[in-house]
């Protein structure tokens, strides 16, 4: 039995699946299929075809409100390694030296290394030196002040800096920090720079001066400061004022040698969390001169540090902060943010004295951009890489949402110990919105370089979230990209991120892999090519990109065309396609000029820099340009029913055969019927009871069920085929394993064989309905020996719709076509789909697909047309045209036979047609019985001609007692198909 309604005398069919399972013929299941997890009568409403999915709602943020942080606190860091020949340190996690110790040896090892002992100095190169010190520093933050000083001094700013003077003499008094001398020291507002003037062999900055006499590199250093920290305070950064106590920067920091000669080379500017004044302070090497861009950049670092309480630093936040993975995960929305922030300061305030400054902070968005797949989050290490060029995140989340975005998400860290991923996804929720909501239009924003234009009526916003409003998106970022292969321009108009080119004729179908980081993309650019496709309509196809159904994928294909091609060139959108709830994107009427850009991004995110970047994943895409359907062109006959007739033969055949057969056919269900060469007609049976009845025409409860058979039918004279013997008889097809069965469905001729369809199920529990759809077989028999089959195939059961509900012959289709019908099964509403294989080897021919814009290549790109139909039915030529015979499954139970007709074998079916209505089921049914059910109606083909055709339908009952007052016991008659005789008019 196949699913009548999805409900089935459970009990009755698995016991005996269990019990008759014999020795496997069939071949074996290869593996769990695809549609594994659907169980039989319990899958989902089948979706509709939507040739234009909707977009999905367009974000807009609500006014902040702090919500709760979700999930529990993160597990601690291991201590920070800096590598084997680093001693102090170790020493100090292990539990051998106080803090005061570790910092007391550790900055003696750079100023006076005798006054370390042996066993602790180091006996090779320190392994991230900056790292090293930044430890440190934040060390040092609760150690004793003695222990301190040497990296925490005090220091003011000369005498009379803070007046108004015609000309500065700063360098009057020198001061030693980290082991150099320093003899300047300028001061301006809240600010002290310390530094040398570069003479002979001794390093500085420029002796080039300014009419007051100091330093024009200084002079710039300290404008910078004082006008960035003017712009952060007024974004609402806090950067707190102490008397006596101005922010330091140190120009001139390049190496800082510790014992043994391994001195740590410092090779660009960074922050320590704990220096001099005992708060942030500046280390700039010599090889800096961006004296305007730098200090801006640097700022930002001192003001992050203002979110955490360096006068209480605990050794559990030093060891998550700088140990294992933290490190990178915060200095990766460090540096993204301080890019940022030094360009908000030349927006708001449009001074640039240096020219070129206001351009630094964008040098390496080619970082990002040539690398979309990399993890959101990836971190290259101290002093470059990707990190720097991910300003363009905090960029796209203040122009989304509001400017006070960044600044809320080290809120989040400072309130709630976040790393910056568990910031970004804190502050987003405290907009209202969902940060991997987010994810799929930073990228398309990404690619386009642009303002976001506008979208056609009623929802012109809906592509606001795919732009920047920054002005240098489309130029300085642009342009950093231009010459260069991964992000040059290859004929659609701009240099833009890296992609992936196709050329992309009608016809084709292939699928891409892409291996992506957590929060990364991939652009596959789709061009259509000249004079291919349909003529019809300008050489148009239609473009199906499937990107499955995955929620951690968020996926969306942009239209545009390409440079010269006229209309909307890139980067102005001409449409956005995304995913319907089956994970295809169509994309009709693609023709050249036109290119199709998917973007596709990985919305799961870690919070680990190193982990993102360490969990790669492979995506499938499969992409295929399908020619519109060509219906056969015909005049549809009206279609109505002339006569009825019912109870014909073969019924009185089976029911004599049933009740004089000591070991064969009692009852059965699915009934489809091939006709051979030499005469004899094969009834297929899903599952069969097996004889002898009693005396009285009962069922003995001992009888046999097996799951499948063939019932041959020579003249007037019937004979069972099962497998086993007719002592123990098992099914004609045979398990491929424990838990296994196959049921029947329609057969052909194919390269003088019996041909047929069967699905398998298997179980998955011990309950009575635990049980499900697995895969579809086809088995041929040679004629000659109906008895086992000679091969068994695999067939196409990816996309879990059972293939074989019906076949029309390519003997019988007019286009040489085998045309093979299924079903997407539900409790009611059943609809159909369709496939095709050229010739009559369903299994060798190459299968082609149904959908509303041709026929794909792909089964999961397959689409549902006509709703209402059963699991089995037919489709059968009748007079130049196609009639499809079905139970209604638009009302459960239902009792309804209608015929539908059609000029092509894949519809469109129309002219719905009551044909007959089955009068055995339901509580006034002919049975008067509520447990009784009738099913599955088709024609059978070679027993109808002209105008009359010869059907036949199933009935069964739900009672599943094994007791001879169940209706399978004591009326066989309950379970066994029915004919009747339709003509139409």
């Amino acid at each position: 039995m196949r699913n009548p309604l999805a409900l089935v005398t459970a009990a009755v069919v698995l016991t005996a699946a269990v019990l008759t399972s014999g020795a496997a013929q069939a071949a074996p299941d290869p593996g769990p299929a695809p549609a594994a997890g659907r169980t039989v009568g319990t899958a989902q409403q089948p979706q509709a075809p939507d040739v234009g999915a909707k977009p999905p709602p367009v974000q807009r943020a609500k006014p902040f409100k702090a919500v709760p942080p979700t999930g529990g606190k993160r597990k601690k860091a291991a201590p920070p390694d800096f590598g084997p020949d680093e001693k102090i340190l170790s020493a100090y996690h292990r539990g051998k030296l106080s803090r005061d110790e570790a910092v007391r040896y550790g900055l003696a090892a750079m100023r006076a290394p005798g006054s370390v002992p042996t066993h602790l100095r180091p006996t090779g190169a320190i392994r991230d030196p900056q790292r090293y010190l930044t430890y440190l520093s934040m060390l040092a933050a609760d150690a004793a002040p003695d222990a301190a000083r040497s990296i925490a001094p005090s220091v003011t700013a000369p005498a009379g800096a803070s007046a108004a003077q015609e000309e500065y003499n700063d360098c009057v008094e020198p001061h030693e920090y980290l082991n150099v001398t320093f003899r300047c020291r300028a001061a301006s507002g809240d600010f002290l720079i310390m530094y040398n003037i570069a003479s002979g062999s001794q390093p500085g900055v420029p002796a080039k001066f300014n009419g007051n006499g100091r330093a024009t590199a200084v002079q710039y250093m300290l404008n910078a400061l004082n006008l960035a920290v003017a712009e952060y305070r007024a974004m609402g950064y806090p950067l707190p004022v102490r008397e006596d106590k101005p922010w330091v920067l140190v120009y001139g920091v390049d190496e800082l040698p510790v014992i043994g000669g391994f001195g740590i080379e410092i090779t660009a500017p960074f922050v320590l969390p704990f220096g001099m004044n005992q708060q942030a302070t500046i280390l700039v090497p010599h090889s800096e001169d961006d004296w305007d861009y730098m200090p801006r950049h640097e700022l930002f670092h001192v003001m992050q540090y203002q979110y955490w309480d360096r006068s209480d630093v605990g050794i559990d936040f030093i060891t998550d902060f700088l140990g294992g993975k933290e490190f990178g995960s915060m200095n990766w929305w460090m540096e993204a943010t301080a890019e940022w922030a030094a360009h908000q300061t030349y927006v708001r305030m449009p001074y640039v004295p240096i020219s070129g400054s206001d351009r630094l902070y964008a040098r390496n968005v080619y970082d990002v951009l040539s690398k979309p797949g990399a993890a959101i989050n990836s971190w290259g290490g101290l002093g470059g890489g990707p990190q720097y060029g991910a300003f363009l995140l905090p960029a796209y989340l203040t122009e989304q949402v509001d400017a006070a975005f960044v600044r809320r998400t080290w809120e989040s860290v400072r309130d709630h110990d976040h790393l910056p991923i568990e910031a970004i996804r804190h502050t987003a929720q405290g907009y209202g919105l969902n940060f991997k909501d987010m994810l799929l239009g930073y990228h398309i924003a990404n690619y386009r370089l642009a303002k976001a234009n506008a979208a056609p009526a009623p929802t012109p916003d809906a592509w606001r979230n795919y732009g920047y409003t920054d002005a240098h998106a489309g130029t300085l970022w642009r342009n950093e990209l231009i010459g260069i292969t991964p992000t040059g321009d290859d004929g659609l108009g701009f240099a833009r991120p890296a992609r992936k080119k196709h050329s992309t004729p009608a016809g084709t179908h292939v699928t891409y892999q892409d291996i992506l980081r957590k929060g990364g993309a991939v652009y596959h650019d789709f061009w259509a090519v000249q004079n291919s496709g349909d003529s019809s309509c300008g050489y148009c196809s239609t473009l199906l990109v499937d990107v499955t159904k995955d929620t951690n994928r968020s996926s969306a294909v942009v239209v545009w065309n390409r440079s010269g091609g006229g209309g909307t060139e890139y980067p102005s959108i001409q449409t956005v396609r995304y995913p319907d709830a089956g994970g295809l994107i169509t994309v009709p009427n693609f023709k050249y000029p036109m290119v199709a850009t998917l973007v596709s991004t990985w919305t799961e995110l870690d919070i680990h820099s190193e982990d993102a970047a360490n969990s790669p994943k492979t995506f499938s895409t499969y992409v295929e340009t399908t020619l519109p359907l060509k219906p056969r062109s015909c005049t549809l006959r009206p279609l109505s029913v002339k006569s009825v007739e019912i109870n014909v033969e073969p019924q009185g055949t089976f029911n004599r055969y049933a009740a004089s057969t000591p070991d064969g056919w009692t009852g059965g269900d699915s009934t489809y019927s091939v006709k051979l060469p030499d005469g004899r007609l094969v009834w297929l049976f899903s599952d069969t009871w097996m004889g002898p009845l009693n005396g009285d025409g009962t069922r003995p409860v001992s009888a046999p069920l097996v799951n499948n058979t063939f019932v041959v039918q020579n003249g007037g004279n019937l004979s069972t085929y099962h497998g086993g013997t007719s002592g123990s008889p098992q099914p004609l097809m045979p398990p491929s394993g424990p838990g296994k069965w196959y049921w029947v469905g329609d057969g052909h001729l194919s390269d003088g064989q019996l041909q047929v369809v069967y699905q398998e199920y298997e179980r998955f529990g011990s309950g009575a309905w635990d049980w499900r759809f697995n895969r579809n077989v086809v088995a041929n028999f040679a004629l000659s020996n109906l008895r086992e089959p000679v091969s068994v195939r695999q067939l196409p059961s990816a996309s879990g719709v059972a293939w074989g509900s019906a076949l029309l012959p390519a003997s019988r289709s007019m286009d040489g076509f085998t045309y093979v019908y299924g079903v997407d099964d539900s409790p009611i509403n059943k609809q159909m789909r369709i496939a095709r294989v050229y010739g009559d080897d369903l299994a060798d021919g190459t299968w082609q697909y149904h959908t509303p814009w041709g026929w794909t290549f792909r089964e999961q790109s397959s689409r549902n047309l006509l709703t209402g139909i059963a699991n089995e039915y037919s489709v059968t030529p009748w007079g130049g045209q196609f009639l499809l015979l079905s139970q209604d499954s638009t009302q459960a139970f239902s009792g309804q036979i209608n015929a539908w007709t059609s000029c092509s074998p894949f519809g469109p079916f129309t002219q719905k047609t009551p044909v007959y209505r089955m009068p055995e089921p339901g509580p006034y049914g002919s049975y008067w019985n509520p447990n009784v059910i009738s099913y599955n109606a088709h024609v059978h083909a070679s027993l109808s001609s002209g105008d009359t055709f010869i059907a036949s339908y199933n009935v069964n009952s739900m009672d599943t007692r094994i007791s001879p007052d169940g209706d399978h016991y004591r009326d066989p008659g309950i379970y066994r198909p029915r004919f009747f005789r339709f003509t139409l008019g």
